[in-house]
């Protein structure tokens, strides 16, 4: 079905006419998630359209373009890819078949990546592979980064705008070092604590405020029985309160944890388009917990 869907695009998107990257007298961006677009928006204003690829609710792990989605990216004159989602590691290659006219621009470009290795196996020495922690949105210091990138190629397609874009990110960058001082301040004091979350969406969150997460999911996958002991004798040693867990997520694991431990479920949605205060959510939720 995958190698099917791609060919129909292909072949849709070569019976149809090319376009300049222009829409409605507006630039055309493709994005993979929802957060991005929040970015390019928020320096871009108007100026712009933004396509988001992954609706909400879908899963940047597994979610499949539709031949639709892929035939429509012939009107994008960019794609700001997050770069290292499972869905543009899996679609890239295609994204650009697509539309070779299309620039490609990592918005990870400058950030320095945490690498996670994923056990497979009951035991560490099974077998395990090394990749690097795609959710680099979540951390309002990564933002800043990802925030210059975008304004950098916006820069380069809009020139005739620079002076409403300079304004923009000068803007931007004020709130995202307010939001970086509110978080500190939330979690000040809490240095060293830990956490639990299901899948381990805040890495670069918990690298930022020393915190230290612990995922019940373990390597992508659900976690087995002695990954599910572990996790309930850490909760009981560090006093677990609360679990964390992706609205993308199943949560039957998890809420039998928090029987197990007594503790609460909280759910976060790291791909939520409300990006900022999903942030200061998080943060009030952790410096309640912790």
């Amino acid at each position: 079905m995958r190698h099917f869907t791609t060919y129909m695009a292909l072949f849709l998107f070569l019976c149809s006419c090319q376009s300049d990257g222009v829409k409605n007298d507006r630039l055309v961006i493709s994005v993979s998630i929802l957060p991005q677009q929040y970015f390019i928006e928020r320096i871009a204003g108007d100026l712009v359209e933004v396509n988001v690829m992954i609706p909400r609710g879908a899963s940047p792990a597994t979610y499949e373009p539709t031949v639709s989605q892929l035939t429509s990216l012939d009107q994008s004159a960019v794609y700001m890819k997050m770069g290292y989602l499972g869905f543009e590691l899996s679609w890239m290659e295609k994204i650009e078949a697509v539309n070779p006219d299309m620039k490609i621009v990592d918005l990870s470009r400058g950030i320095e990546t945490i690498v996670e290795v994923e056990e497979e196996g009951e035991h560490q020495d099974d077998h395990s592979h090394v990749g690097i922690d795609p959710h680099i949105w979540m951390s309002a210091l990564n933002a800043r980064t990802i925030a210059r990138n975008v304004y950098n190629e916006l820069v380069r397609q809009l020139p005739d705008d620079q002076k409403i874009l300079d304004a923009r990110l000068a803007e931007f960058e004020s709130e995202l070092d307010s939001l970086h001082a509110t978080i500190s301040n939330l979690l000040a004091g809490y240095s060293g604590r830990s956490f639990m979350i299901y899948h381990p969406a805040l890495s670069y969150f918990a690298r930022d405020y020393n915190l230290i997460q612990h995922p019940l999911e373990a390597g992508g996958k659900s976690p087995s029985p002695s990954h599910m002991k572990e996790m309930t004798d850490l909760g009981i040693r560090y006093n677990i309160s609360t679990i964390f867990i992706q609205m993308q997520f199943d949560q039957r694991n998890a809420r039998v944890l928090a029987n197990e431990i007594g503790a609460k479920i909280v759910q976060i949605d790291p791909l939520d388009p409300d990006w900022y205060n999903q942030m200061l959510f998080i943060a009030k939720q952790l410096s309640s917990s912790l």
